[in-house]
């Protein structure tokens, strides 16, 4: 796939793009495709020492989004969430700013947090009562007289580098690094994010999932546009296009459209991008290194891979829908969680009933000595666009 540096940045004309190639390929049977075929190794999903590498090189190096802004409302609310290197407390600070820090007392190590997410005036360990503010300054060492005499400032929680953009809470899953996420986008997919209005939307009931799947395995199966119809026959596969999909390359990240059926009605004719074109397509972005977001006519919805520590077997994903507010939506509170209800519980089945089964098996068998190469086909475009990410990354030296 050639990549043109010099594309137009505004979004009209990235549509108005798509749109019309979509459509050529909708009646031509085709797809925008990868320069060749490409082999694969089961080992990529499989090898400790890959997967390390990954946890590092990956996680370590590079934001990612932990949660929606709305996740933390309000003031000492928190989150707790297992990263690849660390486990985390993400905390909403007094001045609206947000803060994450390693989830561990700086005594002896004990686990500070148990609940998923909560509201905290005080970090309080269980086990010698130390305790912390949400600014991570230790607090207080109980029965100070007979612990000795050290400098508390240097004893406060780790804090990991956070950033909190486009509605999103980003972080990088390493103490010794900083974060800047307008730089880690690029300015096509800064600007993209900008114009979805994510910080005007409500996270409603995120989910998360451990999978004994490797990460890229999972990620693989959600930009995939090749399996709709095949793995959702009864499902998905009626109402979207299989196989067609026109992309945006912006070299780290990237764009691309694919359509509902409804579209068809368009085929052959010249049209260009207007406001009643989010009923026939779904806008995606692939955020790397480990998101998927999809902008539906109602809603959005963001998809994140993560591995569990450096094992390559086994990791989280978690799922948000992201929608306008009871009051932006104009719905009455009743049906606007009937509708949000219904939305879930179709999702819910398709991952249990339809994706999870084929992922987890692919691991299973991907364990096999004698699986053989692999294939990727020019048409797996995104996935090619994903693995390019993730060489680069790893192939790329943390700094000291």
């Amino acid at each position: 796939m050639s990549i043109d540096h010099d594309m137009q940045h505004d979004m009209q004309t990235v549509r108005d793009r798509a749109l019309r190639k979509l459509l050529t390929h909708l009646s031509d049977s085709v797809t925008d495709q990868w320069d060749e075929i490409a082999p694969f190794q089961s080992t990529d999903y499989h090898d400790p020492a890959v997967a390390e590498l990954e946890r590092d090189r990956i996680f370590g190096e590079v934001p990612f989004i932990v949660a929606h802004s709305t996740e933390l409302a309000g003031k000492n609310d928190f989150i707790s969430v297992e990263l690849p290197r660390n486990k985390a407390i993400v905390i909403r600070q007094k001045d609206g700013s947000v803060k994450a820090f390693v989830n561990a007392c700086r005594h002896r190590g004990a686990e500070l947090v148990t609940e998923e997410s909560g509201k905290c005036r005080i970090f309080s360990c269980p086990y010698h009562r130390w305790s912390y503010d949400p600014d991570g300054r230790l607090r207080n060492v109980t029965l100070d007289n007979t612990f000795g005499e050290f400098d508390r400032s240097r004893f406060g929680l780790v804090e990991l580098p956070v950033e909190e953009r486009h509605g999103f809470v980003w972080i990088i899953d390493n103490a010794r690094r900083e974060i800047d996420v307008a730089a880690w986008l690029g300015p096509e997919m800064d600007e993209i994010l900008a114009g979805f209005g994510i910080d005007r939307l409500v996270s409603i009931d995120p989910h998360t999932y451990r999978r004994p799947t490797n990460w890229k395995i999972m990620q693989d199966g959600f930009l995939d546009n090749y399996h709709v119809k095949y793995a959702h026959p009864n499902t998905a596969g009626k109402m979207l296009h299989t196989n067609a999909v026109a992309m945006e390359d912006y070299g780290r990240h990237f764009w691309f459209l694919t359509s509902r059926k409804s579209i068809d009605q368009f085929i052959g004719q010249d049209v260009t991008w207007d406001p009643s074109m989010v009923n026939h397509t779904i806008e995606s972005c692939f955020l790397a290194p480990n998101t998927m977001l999809l902008k539906h006519a109602t809603h959005i919805e963001l998809l994140t891979f993560r591995p569990v520590g450096a094992d390559p077997n086994e990791s989280i994903m978690q799922m948000r829908v992201m929608a306008p507010t009871v009051e932006d939506s104009g719905l009455a509170e009743e049906h606007w969680e009937k509708r949000w209800k219904k939305n879930w519980d179709i999702l819910i089945s398709i991952l249990h009933d339809e994706d999870f089964p084929i992922l987890d098996g692919s691991q299973r068998v991907l364990s096999s000595m004698d699986a053989g190469t692999m294939l990727l086909g020019r048409n797996e475009l995104a996935s090619h666009l994903f693995r390019r990410e993730v060489r680069r990354l790893v192939e790329t030296a943390p700094e000291a």
